[in-house]
């Protein structure tokens, strides 16, 4: 038994820890400690590597390109609304059920899929580029090649509506916008996925590790019965200790 070391219940000090009181109890259980953290980042790269599924993004930019009118006041301020306007539609309609639909029963096919156009809505994100004259399509998928080609022929669906003439049932114009492709991706199945990211996932594992070690060895510590040092019985009883009287070693001989 060690001399530093009291087995005699104790009631829960409600003190707290100092950080030295801190650092010397993570110290005494800093093998429960390395522990945890090789458990999370087992638990981590297990799920980073074996159980999440890897997600490839893929965009095309739509460019936004609105006709002078000579006759309109005001032509600058009109053209940048419009051009934000137009902007918000184009971000507006990618993800329509008509513009999809069409896109999957066109080319579902070529393209390899065939997903509700729900799930193809959900995995559509947008962003404006600049002053709104450019808009960035990304659509994500499990597979590289489905992910180009998808958001490439969503892309032409939508400008190829947006080029109509007004009068036309199927246009999707607002003004006397054009727009056109630019940026439009290649065909790469070796494409790098975009999530999940793999160094980050064990980093955060590395750190919850650490974390969760800590407050298991605070609570291990806070709810022990044992004193580990003279401190402790102080603290608990409220009185000085004046004396310690240490462990008498085995092995002596036996007194008749």
């Amino acid at each position: 038994m060690d001399e530093n070391k009291f087995y005699v219940s104790k009631e829960t000090n409600d003190e707290g820890f100092t950080l030295v009181e801190l650092w010397r109890i993570i110290q005494a259980n800093i093998i429960w400690l390395i522990l945890a953290v090789v458990l999370f980042i087992f638990f981590g790269w297990i799920y980073t590597f074996h159980v999440v599924t890897p997600m490839y993004k893929s965009s095309v930019d739509i460019f936004i390109h609105i006709e002078h009118d000579p006759e309109q006041s005001g032509t600058d301020s009109a053209k940048t609304t419009t051009v934000k306007q137009v902007a918000s539609n184009v971000r507006e309609c990618i993800k329509f059920r008509d513009i999809i639909s069409t896109v999957l029963e066109e080319k579902g096919d070529e393209i390899g899929v065939s997903y509700d156009w729900q799930v193809v809505a959900s995995r559509i994100s947008t962003s404006t580029i600049g002053d709104a004259t450019v808009v960035k399509v990304t659509y994500e998928d499990a597979d590289p090649v489905v992910a180009q080609k998808m958001v490439t022929a969503l892309a032409e669906e939508l400008t190829r509506r947006l080029n109509l003439e007004k009068e036309h049932p199927h246009s999707l114009k607002f003004a006397t916008e054009e727009t056109k492709l630019q940026n439009v991706p290649d065909i790469n199945p070796n494409q790098r996925p975009s999530s999940p990211n793999k160094p980050l996932n064990l980093i955060i594992s590395f750190l919850l590790g650490i974390i969760v070690g800590v407050v298991f060895v605070i609570l291990k510590e806070q709810f022990s019965n044992i004193f580990q040092s003279e401190k402790d019985v102080e603290n608990t009883l409220k009185l000085p200790v004046i004396a310690m009287v240490p462990a008498a070693d085995g092995g002596g001989e036996e007194i008749e």
